[in-house]
């Protein structure tokens, strides 16, 4: 056997191998995403493999039954990557007339190699049929592009186009030996630009899937910090309508009483009207920061005022906020989510820097309402993150980023020991608000 047929195997062999391992990675993307079309191409390529066994033994051998079937898989390859195609672009309908298609590779095979004598004339119908079902693959992948965003159906789409233009020269070259052993090296190009559109369609699915998990958990998020407001809300109702009407009444009935029992015991029931007075603050005051009504009553920038104005009287330490006169619009949970922050925020002021300044200023612009929250006490390693404190225990920042993150807000914490906190909220104005 001369140096060329050596090359020619050798460069078969090597494309044989590179096509297996496609044709296994195909099938295991197959068995781990369940998605038909990666199965179609291990098969292709499975097939691509046999088609490269069958020319190995004709050039071997050199008998016509093995290019014979060389020619069919060659056929039924390029037929089995375009219905890859159209199941990944979920075109997939199988019609009759396919089994035209199928049945033209071995009947064609057959009368090209055992009926003609004129080899462009046995040639030229299966390579148009090759390179037009290599097109039509191109083409398939090329329209799934257009109507959706995937470097991978880009890439698979050159890689078929250009494999297809490529077809057209085996009568002119790659038959009469031009091309070899290039020819093969030229297919390994085109099997390996395929497989990295697959590997790209890999990563567009998995993007994709990110995305959809991502906004579902955004969705649970406001969905579960809005039915925890409205559970809060609820209890905070039930105990003003209820629990504190009950301390009301029995403040009356002891208060009567008072009024008629013996001089004795009236420091007693004084004493108890008095615990009953406790109850009732204690109940407004929990009432309070269940739902606070200046949020349902007057709105949110009056609530923030209201909510520094306590904390300012419980505290030495200067305590002081800056707003405009009126802020812009925002939804319903956004002005929860802020309030709820700024409440979190001052009580974490009160807790480790209770000796220390802190000022809040709220701001907004075209776009967005943002509260900033900074104090002058002892601080943290805030280079840690969030997370590091919710895996810590400490879950008021963390409760703090979900409840702004759930109405598409972002929260950003810079502090140093030493150096104190600054906390800055920014919440994306309703649509339609103007600053």
């Amino acid at each position: 056997m001369n140096s060329s047929r050596l090359l020619e195997l050798d460069a078969a062999i090597l494309q044989a191998a590179i096509l297996l391992l496609a044709s296994g990675l195909c099938f295991a993307l197959y068995v781990r995403y369940d998605r038909p079309y990666f199965a179609w191409f291990g098969t292709a390529w499975a097939l691509y493999a046999a088609r490269l066994a069958a020319i190995l033994a004709f050039v071997v051998r050199g008998e016509p039954i093995w290019l014979f079937w060389h020619q069919v898989f060659t056929g039924e390859t390029a037929l089995a990557l375009l219905w890859t195609a159209t199941v990944f672009s979920r075109a997939a309908r199988w019609r009759h007339r396919y089994w035209l298609a199928l049945l033209f590779p071995p009947l064609w095979s057959y009368i090209a190699i055992y009926r003609m004598e004129n080899f462009l004339l046995a040639a030229g119908p299966a390579v148009l049929f090759l390179s037009a079902a290599s097109f039509a693959t191109g083409v398939m992948f090329l329209r799934y592009r257009l109507a959706n965003p995937s470097n991978g159906a880009s890439m698979l789409s050159v890689t078929f186009l250009l494999w297809g233009l490529h077809h057209l020269d085996y009568p002119l070259l790659r038959a009469r030996g031009a091309w070899a052993p290039w020819g093969y090296y030229l297919d390994i190009l085109f099997v390996l630009g395929a497989c990295g559109g697959i590997l790209l369609l890999v990563n567009h699915e998995l993007a994709d899937g990110l995305r959809q998990r991502t906004a579902e958990l955004e969705h649970l998020s406001r969905r579960m910090v809005r039915q925890h407001e409205e559970e809060r809300r609820r209890l905070s109702l039930a105990l003003h309508d209820e629990t504190a009407q009950v301390f009301a009444a029995l403040k009356l009935q002891l208060g009567a009483v008072g009024e008629r029992v013996d001089p004795s015991l009236r420091a007693q029931v004084t004493e108890a009207v008095a615990l009953v007075d406790t109850g009732l603050r204690q109940i407004r005051d929990v009432t309070h920061d269940l739902r606070p009504s200046l949020l349902d009553d007057l709105g949110l920038l009056p609530a923030l005022r209201s909510l520094v104005g306590e904390v300012a009287s419980r505290r030495e330490a200067p305590t002081t906020f800056e707003a405009p006169a009126t802020l812009p619009v925002v939804s319903d949970d956004a002005e929860v989510a802020l309030f709820r922050a700024l409440q979190e925020s001052l009580s974490n002021v009160v807790r480790h820097a209770s000796g220390a300044p802190v000022r809040v200023i709220a701001r907004a612009d075209a776009t967005h309402i943002r509260l900033t929250i900074s104090d002058e006490g002892p601080g943290f390693d805030a280079a840690r993150g969030i997370d590091h404190f919710e895996f810590a225990g400490h879950l008021g920042l963390a409760g703090m980023r979900e409840r702004i993150k759930a109405v598409n807000g972002d929260v950003r914490v810079t502090s140093a020991p030493g150096a104190g906190v600054t906390i800055d909220l920014e919440i994306p104005l309703a649509e339609g608000a103007s600053a």
